[in-house]
């Protein structure tokens, strides 16, 4: 293994800084914006590690691409099932290579892990993703996250595996920078940041953005554009493998006046540790400004909630100028000071509020979202008949639950960041409340839809965009109409030519998937995620590339013999730059599994044993009686909880197997096997790669999970061992499963 001497970049507190640099190039072309993100990363350390790194990227964004150079070699990434993706990671990793994995954690976080960083050596990730943007009234918003604020909660509630989860330090930096060229249809607009200090400079074809200052990755990025002329329509197609794909942007106008029907309003407001200094302050000022919105007539309650919850009446209460009265005083002594985030309790408050039963119940959340249990909050709130309304504040809000929570509801989401006028923007937000119903929404396409995505049209607001997609057989000319049926009768229509993709012909569809244009491959995202197969959803994002809960990135170096690595890396979690503003600290200015059939190549076992041995060794296994393999005190999500709490060595043996708390019944059945002339450390690896593979394995800690393997291809277990192991292993597994369930 080469050793590399090299300056050691390190933080304020002396520690050393495994990725040093974020960089960040943007094109906006109309409502289109793609970003290749930069990542360099680099070993400071005297061995070879593991950096993993957990960022987060616009919910919406869909990677189209991804790369690595290591050293003078430049690998391109492909998209592969999950499983493979992470046997290959795993394979190359405990054969000393260098590999990139990129997975999605859960939907807007993503996960690098960066093996096999030898001393000194640096690996620059390059990735690209594409995303729609959205018109909301005059403006187009482009943000894009940099940071995961601390969430309140287990992130194994959500779906992280340990080595996901992500990790904080008061005094992480890293270099970033961030240049943005603006094209098209927002070319003119006025430019507007409210997260980082930005300047402006008008080309002849493009406005090119660019951050000024020492900017830190502390806060989302934030780009407004704001146009007087807003575009209410605009379509695109481009070729798909087998047709071609459109897209229809519309942005109806839909009249405010005509709605008098009293409204039930609910307003829950986040006043955890979280929501300090900023956030709190933006969330007064925008109840304030809600107040003055409620209509006579209307009901409404306050609920503030953190660790637990305080509501204003007791019940819904009619709008009133005393009431209302009451309702301030309320709010401006609101404060962070409410401890946790128990979000779902508070929300089921506001469910029970009573009220009269014969109203749209509309409630409007206020939140940084900062919290793990998203899933079961979102699939509660769809159920409870309530729209939500939500806010996002902070800097790092949690796109994801805040936005999930307003569609899955029918409702409408904002985000404000902490320099923005949340007051106006709040405001605004709440007119949408007010808004005449759709009855109904139809798209008209010139040609038969194949498939459409969404295939039904949710709830339509005035001045917001709605993207809809189209699979054709044809290629489509002509017009395509929007047309939005409103409660009282009343049509909205909009139509618009559908223009080709820039840059890509459209004569004839695409003859490969390397000559997939964006726009088709953003469109296949999106038909990703309305497949409710797992297994035709794999075969999809396979056949797109594209990034999924079922697929991963994979890019492997295979190392020359001399510069591989010979020990298994030091997994390094490279920590998250805390939020800025965020728990009132200062003020913002300016399924893992082994693939145990498919896996690993045994063509040369080490043991040296006689063919009769092995044949006498394997009838003897399947011989032998279920003696000595009963459960023991514990089974096999607990031996795996046990083996994450305990330093492993590279060679494991017995006395590891009775630390970490193995059953004696099956030691017993183990040292069978040793009596019989195999030796322990390779019945030991068996066992572990036996556990490693189980779906209790899934658990696993990633560098527990290397050693194992690695301990593993170092005994190469001859295929007769693995079988009587395995029946050790498979009669403890099932006699646990039985007790477990009481039989």
């Amino acid at each position: 293994m080469k050793a590399g001497a090299a300056a050691v970049l390190e933080s304020v507190r002396g520690e050393a800084i495994f990725l040093e640099e974020v960089r960040a190039e943007a094109s906006i072309n109309d409502l289109l914006a793609e970003v290749t993100v930069t990542q360099r990363y680099r070993n400071p350390e005297a061995t070879n590690v593991e950096a993993v790194y957990t960022f987060p990227l616009p919910l919406d964004g869909v990677l189209l691409g991804f790369g690595v150079e290591i050293g003078d070699r430049r690998l391109a990434g492909v998209v592969v099932e999950k499983a493979e993706g992470e046997r290959r990671y795993e394979e190359a990793i405990t054969d000393g290579d260098a590999a990139v994995l990129l997975e999605q954690a859960e939907p807007g976080l993503y996960t690098a892990s960066v093996g096999n960083l030898l001393p000194g050596e640096t690996a620059t990730i390059h990735f690209r993703y594409g995303l729609l943007l959205r018109w909301n009234g005059d403006r187009v918003r482009f943000a894009m996250p940099t940071t995961i604020a601390p969430r309140y909660g287990d992130p194994a509630s959500a779906g992280l595996a340990p080595h996901q989860a992500p990790e904080y330090a008061l005094d992480a930096e890293r270099a970033f920078s961030l240049r943005v060229a603006v094209r098209g249809l927002l070319k003119d607009a006025r430019f507007n940041s409210p997260s980082h200090g930005v300047s402006v400079a008008p080309e002849a074809d493009a406005t090119l953005i660019a951050l000024t200052g020492a900017p830190a990755m502390d806060r989302d990025f934030v780009l407004e554009a704001r146009s007087s002329r807003p575009e209410a329509a605009s379509a695109l197609v481009a070729r798909d493998l087998d047709g071609w794909v459109a897209l229809a942007s519309f942005r109806p106008e839909i009249p405010m006046a005509g709605d008098d029907q009293r409204r039930s309003v609910k307003i829950v407001v986040d006043c955890s540790g979280s929501m300090g200094g900023d956030s709190i302050a933006q969330a007064r000022a925008a109840l304030e400004r809600i107040l003055d919105d409620l209509r006579a007539g209307d009901l409404f309650e306050i609920i503030a909630f953190g660790s637990s919850q305080r509501a204003l009446f007791g019940r819904e209460t009619p709008v009133s100028e005393t009431t209302v009265a009451q309702a301030r005083r309320f709010v401006r002594a609101l404060d962070a000071d409410m401890g946790g985030t128990e979000i779902a309790a508070a929300l089921e408050a506001a469910y029970a509020v009573r009220g009269a039963s014969d109203l749209h119940r509309d409630l409007l959340l206020i939140t940084d979202g900062e919290v793990w249990d998203d899933g079961s909050v979102v699939g509660r709130a769809k159920q409870s008949g309530h729209r939500f309304f939500t806010v996002g504040v902070g800097s790092a809000v949690a796109e994801a639950f805040v936005r999930g929570l307003a569609e899955a509801t029918g409702g409408a989401c904002e985000f404000v960041a902490p320099r923005e006028d949340m007051a106006e923007r709040v405001h605004r937000h709440f007119q949408r409340m007010y808004a005449p119903r759709a009855r109904s929404a139809f798209v008209s396409w010139p040609a038969q839809a194949l498939c459409r995505v969404p295939d039904a049209i949710g709830p339509v607001y005035g001045g917001d965009t709605v993207h809809l997609f189209a699979w054709l057989a044809e290629k489509p000319e002509g017009r395509v109409s929007l047309e939005v049926t409103l409660a009282d009768g009343r049509v909205v229509r909009h139509e618009t030519e559908i223009h080709p993709f820039e840059g890509s012909p459209v004569e004839m569809p695409a003859t490969d998937d390397a000559s997939l244009p964006a726009l088709t491959r953003l469109a296949a995202a999106r038909r990703l995620a309305a497949t409710g197969d797992g297994k035709a959803a794999t075969v999809l994002a396979v056949r797109y590339q594209l990034m999924s809960e079922w697929t991963n990135y994979i890019v492997v170096h295979v190392r020359a013999d001399t510069e591989k690595a010979e020990d298994l890396p030091k997994i390094i979690r490279v920590p998250q730059v805390l939020a800025a503003g965020w728990h009132g600290m200062g003020t913002v200015h300016a399924e893992r599994s082994f693939a145990l059939d498919a896996c690993y190549d045994l063509a040369a076992p080490a043991m040296a044993e006689r063919a009769d041995d092995l044949r006498s060794l394997r009838s003897r296994a399947y011989a032998r009686p279920m003696r000595g393999v009963v459960a023991g005190a514990i089974g096999p999500t607990e031996l795996v909880a046990l083996l994450n709490a305990h330093a492993m060595t590279s060679s494991p043996s017995f006395n590891d197997l009775e630390v970490w708390g193995a059953p004696e019944a099956v030691l017993v059945a183990l040292r069978d096997l040793v009596d019989q002339g195999v030796d322990e450390a390779m019945v030991v690896a068996a066992f572990l790669y036996l556990l490693a593979g189980s779906e209790a394995g899934n658990a696993l800690d990633r560098q527990v999970r290397s050693r194992i393997l690695k301990a593993y291809k170092t005994e190469t277990p001859h295929q007769a061992v693995m079988d009587a192991v395995t029946y050790a292993f498979d009669a403890w597994r099932r006699q646990w499963a039985t007790e477990a369930n009481g039989f």
